[in-house]
């Protein structure tokens, strides 16, 4: 697990600004929240997961899994991700961190616990100094934990999930990252013991079971197309779920013009047509200057036919 940084768990945060009747807020107040109130939220259901949030190319993008309690990026805070325990930071471009000051304030506001914040370690310095400028707009604590960590390191949400970085490429320090479900499965030597005697083994110190993990979900953040070519990055290919950019969709940006931006076309999606195990995928970020039905004809145009019936596009703020 990465070490957090000293610091950064400062209590006795001011909130900054005051909840709208009607928000959120007021109804954990009031404790009148329901799951229909929370679904009212979710934009896809895709491979078990419930989503909520927004992704325009060079606008704002999060997205927000309520299950796990976590945030991919922060855009422009919508109002969901302040709800999500964990924020994985994929890079520091406005776009994906602009709203995290707003994502740590409300928290406060709303009496929530501190959340965690995750990004490369390359850019865990300058992100402190952008909270440190915050908090004295604000005069206020802003009280989170942020942690830097980087590919092959892990992060413990909790017995259930973990969090890892991958490699991706961007022009900024990046990277996506995968949650792993995670449990104990008895080793297959012990089996046939009763209970009893699995617990003697354990009180002499033995290790009867197995720790066995799953890639529920996996999240690339903004990356040209090379990040599938890794060979370490092969359990974001076979998640559950996999969230990928692709910004552009036509040969109005070419695919050579995508990777020198650092960005995905659908042409490298094409290519490596062949990769993905995925159960389902959300394909987000797309480039403003498209429109919802433009990506949607291009989508079913391009995509081999057993790649098009897993992908979704993310088309809030689109239509």
């Amino acid at each position: 697990m990465a070490a957090a940084t000293a610091g950064d768990d400062a209590a006795g945060a001011r909130p900054a600004g005051r909840a709208r009747d009607g928000d959120d807020g007021d109804e954990i107040a009031r404790g009148t929240r329901t799951n229909k109130d929370r679904d009212r939220y979710v934009v896809h259901e895709l491979g078990g997961y419930k989503i909520e949030g927004v992704s325009v190319g060079g606008r704002e993008t999060s997205v927000v899994l309520p299950a796990l309690g976590v945030a991919f990026d922060s855009g422009r805070c919508p109002q969901r991700c302040v709800y999500a325990d964990v924020m994985c930071l994929s890079h520091t471009h406005m776009d994906h961190v602009g709203g995290c000051g707003m994502y740590i304030a409300t928290r406060g506001l709303l009496s929530l616990a501190p959340p965690t914040v995750l990004l490369p370690s390359a850019r865990r310095e300058a992100f402190g100094t952008f909270i440190e400028s915050l908090r004295a707009l604000d005069d206020s604590e802003l009280n989170h934990r942020a942690i830097g960590i980087d590919p092959g390191e892990r992060y413990v949400m909790n017995k259930l999930f973990e969090i890892a970085p991958f490699r991706t490429r961007h022009p900024v320090p990046s990277q996506g990252y995968v949650v792993y479900g995670t449990k104990q499965k008895l080793k297959p030597a012990y089996a046939g013991l009763s209970g009893p005697e699995i617990k003697q083994l354990r009180d002499d110190g033995e290790q009867v079971t197995d720790k066995v993990e799953v890639p529920e979900v996996a999240f690339t953040g903004d990356t040209t197309g090379e990040w599938m070519d890794d060979p370490a990055n092969a359990d974001a290919l076979r998640a559950k779920l996999l969230i990928m950019e692709c910004t552009f969709i036509d040969d109005a940006v070419s695919k050579q013009d995508a990777e020198r931006f650092g960005h995905t076309h659908i042409d490298d999606i094409v290519a490596r047509a062949d990769k993905f195990q995925n159960e389902a995928i959300l394909l987000i970020h797309f480039s403003a200057r498209y429109k919802a039905e433009e990506v949607r004809g291009a989508l079913k145009a391009k995509l081999p036919r057993d790649l098009y019936k897993k992908c979704t596009p993310m088309l809030v703020g689109f239509d």
